[in-house]
């Protein structure tokens, strides 16, 4: 058994998420395109003789006990496939910031997945391992395949789609977090939710043209309370020929999409002199 194996857990941004209906069991059913893009943290697991699963992370703030996503994915694989824990450690190195929408929690947990799924020779397909990780979180499965899809249901109707051109993504984040659970609260009491024409974005992804996806896609979660800097970051973004720029997830962060690579870096310039967080990013995956 090798002690130690990594792997790189890319986020995602929505290209475009309406919140459908909520449900009747309370959760909301969506209809999203995810898109991996190529920031990333660095998941690491080894093996020890502790009997017990042990979480750090290079992030402060990040809880490293069985509040952790990761912890959570450990256990279900060693639950879900009978196999004893020999005791393992997990440590993430963050570059992902948290409450984002980006799903760094996610795919650290999909990490996990892969990670021990190689570890103890388990030889489950991906469909499986999406299947195994679906009550950990509702994105991660997605990031078991990652690339681009369309999401449905809760997050557990996956369709891989054909991947886009080379295009880049500049994110950014302020300081303020925004709750999910809160967000999806907010939309509850909405009336006359505009919704999205699915038929029109998948077509413009068939065809590769993302101004026509860009135009026609939407957030939902815009239309709840949201921190000042998204204004200020959107503003920012306009300023340099963003295609579109929008939240991702429930927020906090910010993307724009871009065509040129001048015009995204400019524009990622600008931001780092106002929030902590920003970065140019492209949809092209190692």
């Amino acid at each position: 058994m090798n002690n130690t194996i990594s792997v790189k857990t890319y986020a995602k941004i929505n290209l475009t998420l309406d919140v459908t209906e909520k449900r009747p069991d309370g959760y909301h059913n969506i209809d999203s395109i995810f898109e991996e893009i190529s920031l990333y943290d660095t998941v690491s697991v080894s093996t020890n003789n502790s009997g017990i699963i042990s979480v750090s992370c290079n992030i402060p703030e990040i809880p490293c006990n069985e509040n952790n996503i990761v912890f959570n994915a450990a256990n279900t694989f060693f639950e879900k496939t009978g196999i004893d824990n020999p005791g393992i450690n997990i440590h993430i190195e963050k570059n992902i910031p948290s409450q984002a929408g980006m799903g760094g929690g996610s795919t650290n947990a999909a990490g996990v997945f892969r990670i021990l799924n190689n570890m103890f020779n388990t030889g489950l397909s991906d469909k499986d391992l999406m299947k195994m990780s679906l009550p950990v979180g509702a994105d991660t499965p997605f990031f078991i395949k990652g690339g681009i899809a369309h999401i449905t249901g809760i997050g557990e109707v996956n369709k891989c789609l054909k991947p886009l051109s080379k295009h880049y993504v500049v994110c950014a984040k302020g300081e303020t977090g925004v709750s999910t659970p809160q967000a999806y609260r907010e939309i509850d009491t909405l009336a006359d939710i505009p919704h999205q024409n699915t038929e029109v974005i998948l077509n413009a992804i068939e065809n590769d043209d993302i101004i026509t996806l860009m135009n026609n896609s939407l957030n939902t979660f815009e239309l709840t309370s949201l921190p000042d800097d998204i204004k200020k970051i959107k503003e920012i973004m306009l300023r340099h020929n963003t295609v579109r720029t929008m939240m991702t997830g429930s927020g906090a962060a910010v993307f724009g999409i871009f065509t040129e690579k001048k015009s995204a870096e400019d524009a990622c310039l600008e931001l780092k002199d106002h929030f902590s967080f920003a970065g140019v990013y492209t949809n092209i995956i190692d």
